[in-house]
């Protein structure tokens, strides 16, 4: 049977986005291993992981977001919208995929959000995830490119 890589990712999603920090860990195997190559940091176990979500200097709280706007909107590409946290593609293979999110920080900022991950079973074992804010594009290259949308929430 096919891993459904859009669903796992989905979950994972809703589940950050619902705060839903026994859903999350879920979500990852007990020995996972998450690497942030940009700050230098390597997370390792469910539990860790888990403990610096739960322990995120801003409110993170369910309070803290304003859920009135919640809707899930579904096309062919199916994403899914959220105030906070936002699936805009899922390609996976066999055990490995990639997927991009756009997130909204606690201060309003919008920022991408890449992940390379690798499962066991239904569960994600390893990421690779790097993180990358909205930015104006320069003037200098107008004449050489196509403006599309930046999906910017700002």
């Amino acid at each position: 049977m096919a891993i459904d890589h859009q669903a796992i990712v989905e979950r994972f999603a809703d589940a950050v986005s619902r705060l839903d920090f026994a859903a999350i860990a879920a979500a990852f195997t007990e020995d996972c291993v998450t690497e942030y190559p940009q700050s230098g940091e390597l997370i390792r176990g469910q539990d860790n992981y888990r403990a610096i979500l739960e322990n995120y200097p801003a409110p993170l709280h369910p309070e803290a977001i304003d859920r009135s706007s919640l809707r899930v909107a579904a096309t062919d590409q199916r994403w899914v919208v959220t105030p906070m946290f936002t699936v805009m593609k899922v390609e996976g293979s066999g055990t490995v995929g990639t997927a991009t999110f756009r997130t909204r920080y606690p201060d309003g900022s919008t920022w991408w959000v890449v992940t390379m991950y690798e499962l066991r079973g239904e569960r994600i074992a390893r990421t690779t995830t790097f993180f990358a804010p909205l930015f104006d594009a320069p003037e200098w290259r107008a004449p050489y490119v196509e403006r599309i949308p930046t999906a910017d929430a700002r």
